[in-house]
């Protein structure tokens, strides 16, 4: 009822703007000539020319530098837009030969249309001097999906006035619905890159609570048949692995490979498309980062898959957590590692095998737009898995991944002043063999509503409500129920019990906000959540842990007002704390930090954090939980001004408790471009950590013991790119990482008392027998060529090389620790992908 009476008084539609343009068609002027694909200067000179530009950046309203106009025509297939580019300095105009959507400190002209007039959506086509292009997809007004691509042309030109961009826009790209009269919202935007200065028409303020329902409309567009509504891309792989087989009879030393697949895009309507891949390949994606992970938690890992990149934010879910991503749909889930490999036999003369992710059959996804609702469904389907086992006696295979399909549905009312509620929900089924109904629930479904209700245009109040349903054998369930997701099992719970009988796990998630989201001096936000105990989303979600409720709040301070020293300023307050179900309270803590923008584009920042002593109910990994100290840390962080040959990034931060236990982390990045078309990059991370109360592991003897260390532990992460691009559409990635990662366990512990707020009084002394040292060691590298030889069609050429090496020769070295690195054996593949579009 709070919901609908809150729209109900929130969603009265804001003053339509002033700023229009109209567009002219080409079909009207008998004597039209396209000149080599070019439109004739006579039809340009029948539009409208457009110069009401107005800064956006760095002073809101103010006048730009220099000068900007552009006009609009168009014909049944194409928008076409001119933008002319004045400068009295054209000697100036900065400009980065990069590979395709990479972002650069250049000159910039960019058209954004929002062709559905919703406010909320938009498409980005952009184009710096050298023909590099851009786009990307506006999506909930302010959020923008980088990993939309369009299939469209522009050509550019510079001369002593400036320099200007013809874009040719195909309808086709574009959704829809023709009519005799459409309206587009429409806006132009530039960016000066010597004086790191955007202007925009019409005003698209940083001040404001959006930035598509800022657009000016695009009229006179007069449209009845359909565009095309067919794109197709087949594709064909071949690769080839090498490996030595370390004494694996099974492993293959060579393995050559070819797949064919296909991409495919349809308008079902003009407002929704159906995008579909059969047997995609992923092969061109940049391998993920090492890590050393010595937490209970899964590590979180971006989707860098182009199918589930683009259009993820149709799939969005804001189910914020305290403790880090927490998401209703997680697509990493799909194409996942085998879950069952746990299940193989080992052992002396055993060998097995199995392979590194899930194959994928096929996924389609319908997005787009429905009347006033926003729409996205998507199915992925992935086959069964199978590990091979060599013993003394047979060879044979076990199952080690199901069958599974994934769906997910969402839908979205929006409503004319940026408000909106929304409702998704998430299925995951399986196909499980006999052997792994006790290692996998059948079946998990989630659902929810969201909803983001603005008033006064400035102020929101959000929030979410979702509930999770597992089912299955019940012991894959009472898996789930003693993960550290749950840990059910744990003596001291008293909200819940570990129930071995049960068939079904559910649970529920919810927030609610109120926050100041625009003007240019004060923001803020205040919210509260919880998650029950047994609400979990993990087989196509991401959810940390359950067992929770919270508050957060945060206070900011700003202007992006320049004055003689400052192009901007932030300062920031920030409260949160968070209890589980039995009213322990886990974590609270206050954090003040600020940052600033120098005229000359330097900027710098810092804070402080102060955290309380907690109680870690994840502590012993489902035994009693115990207090943890809590830290004082700070950090700063400076970056020069991009624009330079040599750029700079630097980041420093550190803390420690009252008990010994501390760290410190050092991150630096340099960027230099000896030319416009190469760019080098160097970071080194390094991370030294002393930690008191490092869990090791449970002992049983003639009872449990709960034993702890003291980790010295010490990170060093180096990380090579080098980009360089040929022309706008051919260009070369490297991508290398040496990871060591090597720690040291002494003073041995056992907890006794985890409710003693005393140091001394959680811990005695223990005798733990083993040695858990480690030295993690690795080596990862992509390397892709890109070749767009035609428009949409791409041509991949990828040699990628990994390697490991988990010896523990003592302590931290990082002249031998690298040099073992490499003394590792590598695994190579080397791939050639070749896609080709058709349009129909």
């Amino acid at each position: 009822m709070f919901v609908a009476l809150a729209f109900a008084l929130a969603t009265s539609a804001p003053p339509a703007g002033t700023n229009r343009v109209e567009a002219v068609s080409i079909d009207t002027i008998p004597t039209a000539v396209r000149v080599s694909g070019e439109i004739s200067e006579e039809v340009w000179q029948r539009a409208t020319p457009m110069d009401a530009f107005v800064q956006r950046d760095p002073t809101e309203g103010g006048e730009p530098s220099q000068r900007t106009e552009f006009r609009v025509v168009y014909d049944s297939t194409t928008l076409y837009v001119k933008v002319r580019a004045f400068d009295t300095e054209p000697g100036k105009i900065v400009s980065y030969l990069t590979r395709r959507d990479d972002d650069s400190p250049s000159d910039w002209l960019r058209i954004l249309v929002d062709s559905y007039h919703d406010k909320r959506t938009a498409y980005e086509f952009a184009v710096n001097p050298s023909g590099v292009k851009q786009d990307r997809y506006w999506y909930n007004d302010n959020r923008t999906d980088d990993g939309w691509d369009a299939v469209w042309d522009v050509k550019v030109s510079r001369d002593q006035s400036g320099w200007s961009a013809e874009f040719h826009i195909p309808f086709s790209q574009l959704r829809f619905t023709p009519n005799g009269s459409n309206t587009f919202g429409f806006a132009v935007s530039r960016t000066i890159g010597r004086l790191n200065e955007t202007s925009t028409w019409p005003l698209l303020a940083r001040s404001a609570p959006g930035y598509v329902s800022s657009f000016g409309e695009l009229g006179g567009l007069t449209m009845t048949a359909s565009p095309k509504r067919l794109e197709v891309m087949p594709y064909a792989v071949t690769d080839l692995t090498r490996q030595r087989t370390g004494g694996n009879p099974l492993a293959k030393a060579s393995n050559p490979g070819a797949s064919l697949g296909m991409d495919m895009k349809y308008a079902l309507t003009p407002g929704l498309t159906f995008t579909s891949t059969i047997n995609p390949d992923f092969g061109q994606v940049e391998a993920d980062p090492a890590v050393v992970n010595l937490s209970a938690f899964e590590t979180f890992f971006s989707e860098r898959r182009p199918f589930f990149v683009e259009g993820s934010g149709m799939f969005r879910f804001d189910s914020d957590c305290m403790d880090g991503p927490c998401q209703m749909f997680y697509s990493r889930r799909v194409g996942r590692s085998p879950q069952a490999t746990g299940g193989l036999p080992s052992g002396d003369n055993i060998y097995t095998e199995s392979p590194a992710q899930t194959t994928i059959l096929g996924a389609g996804k319908l997005t787009g737009r429905v009347g006033k609702f926003s729409v996205g469904a998507m199915t992925a389907i992935t086959q069964r898995e199978y590990g091979t086992v060599l013993d003394l006696t047979q060879k044979y295979e076990q199952p080690v991944e199901p069958m599974s399909t994934y769906s997910i549905g969402r839908v979205r009312r929006e409503f004319a002043n940026q408000s909106s509620v929304g409702f998704m929900l998430t299925a995951t089924n399986r196909q499980l063999t006999e052997t792994m109904q006790s290692l996998l629930p059948s079946s998990a479904y989630s659902g929810g509503m969201d909803w983001d209700v603005r008033f006064k245009t400035r102020y929101s109040v959000t929030g979410f409500l979702a509930a999770s349903d597992v089912r299955g054998d019940a012991g894959a369930i009472s898996a789930i129920e003693q993960n550290s997701r749950h840990y059910f099992q744990r003596p001291d719970a008293a909200s819940f019990d570990l129930d071995p009988s049960a068939t079904s796990l559910n649970g529920a998630s919810g927030r609610v906000g109120i926050g100041k989201i625009a003007g240019q001096r004060v923001r803020f936000n205040a919210q509260v959540g919880f998650k029950s105990p047994g609400f979990d989303l993990n087989d196509v979600g991401f959810l940390r842990r359950a067992d929770q409720k919270w508050t957060s709040n945060w206070f900011q301070i700003r202007s992006d007002k320049p004055n003689k020293w400052f192009r901007s300023r932030n300062f920031n307050i920030n409260q949160w704390a968070a209890w589980n179900y039995d009213g322990d309270r886990l974590f609270s803590g206050e954090n003040v930090n600020g940052n600033v923008t120098f005229l000359n584009n330097w900027s710098m920042g810092g804070g402080f954090n102060w955290s309380q002593i907690g109680f870690d109910d994840r502590l012993t990994r489902g035994g009693p939980g115990g207090f943890t100290d809590g830290y004082g840390t700070g950090w700063s962080w400076l970056n020069s001004d991009t624009r330079r040959r040599l750029s700079l990034n630097m980041f420093n931060g550190g803390g420690r408790n009252g008990v010994g236990s501390s760290f410190r982390d050092h991150e630096f990045e340099a960027t230099y471009r000896p030319m416009s078309a190469f760019t080098f990059t160097q970071g080194v991370r390094v991370s030294r950590s002393v930690n008191n109360e490092q869990w090791v592991g449970k002992v049983t003897d003639t009872s449990d013991h709960f034993t702890f260390a003291r980790i010295n532990q010490t990170t060093v992460a180096l990380t090579e790119r080098v980009n360089y691009t040929l022309t706008p559409n051919l260009s070369i990635q490297v991508y290398a990482q040496p990871f060591v990662s090597a720690a040291d366990y002494g003073a041995f512990k056992e907890l006794v008392n985890g409710r003693s707020r005393a140091y001394d009084g959680r811990y005695a002394p223990f005798a733990y027998a083993d040695n858990p040292d480690f030295n993690v060691k690795s080596f990862r590298t992509t390397n892709v060529l890109r070749w767009e030889y035609k428009p949409g069609s791409t041509l991949f050429v990828v040699w990628q090389q990994a390697r490991e090496n988990d010896d523990v020769p003592g302590g931290f070295r990082f002249g031998r620790d690298v040099h073992d690195i490499f003394s590792a054996t590598p695994r190579n593949v080397f791939l050639v992908k070749l896609a080709y579009w058709l349009n129909y």
